[in-house]
């Protein structure tokens, strides 16, 4: 009688172990997933706010950050000069992760050949309007680590023949560290909880085999 009652509760505390695995194991996926995603800064607020960024301008254009944070519009250079100019917004990046923004360009001029829009990291000006077109949009995204220079450039080889502004929306850069979500544990802990559980209910599996 009292080795069957003995028995029962080992069955019942194998039978426990058996359930709550899986059920772990889930806790733990879910946290570590909501530990993994990046944080990311939606729009020019925070540590993008305008007043974080250098604004360089060469010739007579500007930076109007009066619509921020929802977008910065650049605009080029037009002093009916032969000199090029450059309008240029950067920042350091604080934290690593991807930089996503759309962009809405137009120009006086008769194309855009000679006022590309584009971004900047690392002192590299990546052109991102075509030459044939006047006004045109598009999407873009690239990756920053720690202390890297980025950023966007209207420019004007001529500053004549009209002005080109470019206006950057949807702009999203990294935050730093993971986004809060429902585990109130960091990510390899859970981890760590599931082995435990596997080896405890593996060991009251072998007892009771050996007690049957």
């Amino acid at each position: 009688m009292l080795f069957q009652s003995f028995s029962k509760k080992f069955l019942n505390a194998s039978s426990v172990a058996s359930f709550m695995g899986p059920v772990v194991l889930g806790s733990a996926v879910i946290g570590f997933a909501a530990n993994s995603a990046q944080a990311v800064s939606p729009g020019f607020a925070g540590v993008y706010d305008p007043a974080n960024w250098t604004q360089l301008i060469i010739s007579n254009g500007s930076v109007d950050t009066t619509n921020a944070p929802v977008s910065v519009t650049l605009i080029g250079a037009d002093n009916n000069s032969p000199n090029p100019g450059q309008t240029v917004f950067t920042i350091a990046a604080p934290y690593a992760g991807q930089v996503s923004f759309d962009w809405t360009y137009s120009t006086l001029d008769t194309d855009a050949s000679t006022d590309p829009f584009g971004y900047i990291l690392n002192s590299t000006f990546y052109q991102l309007t075509n030459d044939a077109l006047v006004d045109q949009s598009g999407s873009s995204f690239f990756n920053v680590v720690v202390g890297d220079t980025f950023g966007f450039s209207q420019r004007s080889t001529d500053s004549d023949f009209g002005a080109a502004e470019t206006i950057i929306a949807n702009f999203d850069a990294p935050t730093g560290g993971p986004t809060p979500g429902p585990a109130s544990v960091p990510a390899p802990l859970p981890l760590f909880g599931v082995g435990a559980s596997f080896l405890w209910s593996r060991r009251l599996r072998k007892r009771v085999a050996s007690a049957s």
